[in-house]
């Protein structure tokens, strides 16, 4: 029976993994500054799923490659615009202006202004636009000629996502699965040998 119910848990882990896996799997890093913060402050273990550019929308915070080893990544940003988008920002306003709209930023920090400077960018196409949510920490990085520098989407390794608890909790699953199968199987064959040692021979009948 704990062979049965091994076996069943194994194979349901195994099942909700290869449906909730996504292609690249994931990975994490660590922030090194408040740039992301509130969202992810200074410290925090941020996972992103391995996705390149293709899940990729605006709203997304996402994880980009900046050197030539696959360890060398950073957080970009949010993105707040992709190529053909019309991305300004006039002082006094309460917005950025996405294409001429008011762009809503639930993200940012209470109270915070949405730039530091005034802009009005064409974002080229196969690029976006990713600024850290806490404007004020990230300007000179976001900024670096005075307006909100573009990322080429080659460079996007991925896009933050909440920490998979579900994997951890599939990992178990399947360490329980295999354990119950190995003990059920070790009953099963312990209580063959008995009934072998115990079954009667022609030479000593059970009395």
């Amino acid at each position: 029976m704990l062979v049965v119910f091994g076996v069943a848990m194994l194979v349901a882990a195994l099942v909700a993994i290869g449906r909730s896996m996504p292609p690249g799997g994931y990975d994490g890093l660590r922030m090194g500054d408040e740039s992301m913060a509130p969202f992810s402050p200074r410290g925090a273990a941020l996972w992103y799923e391995l996705c390149g550019a293709k899940r990729v929308h605006r709203g997304d915070v996402v994880v980009l490659s900046t050197g030539r080893s696959a360890s060398d990544v950073g957080v970009g940003g949010r993105v707040v615009a992709v190529g053909g988008d019309r991305l300004s920002y006039r002082v006094g306003d309460r917005t950025l202006m996405l294409n001429g709209n008011p762009l809503a930023e639930p993200y940012l920090p209470p109270g915070s202004q949405p730039s530091v400077v005034a802009f009005d960018l064409q974002v080229p196409e196969s690029r976006v636009v990713a600024l850290g949510d806490n404007r004020a920490v990230a300007y000179e990085h976001d900024f670096p000629n005075g307006r909100p520098g573009t990322f080429n989407t080659a460079d996007i390794r991925g896009r933050a996502v909440p920490k998979p608890d579900w994997l951890l909790v599939a990992a178990s699953a399947i360490a329980l699965g295999v354990l119950l199968i190995l003990v059920g199987g070790g009953l099963g064959l312990s209580a063959l040998i008995t009934r072998r040692r115990t079954r009667p021979t022609p030479d000593h009948p059970a009395h």
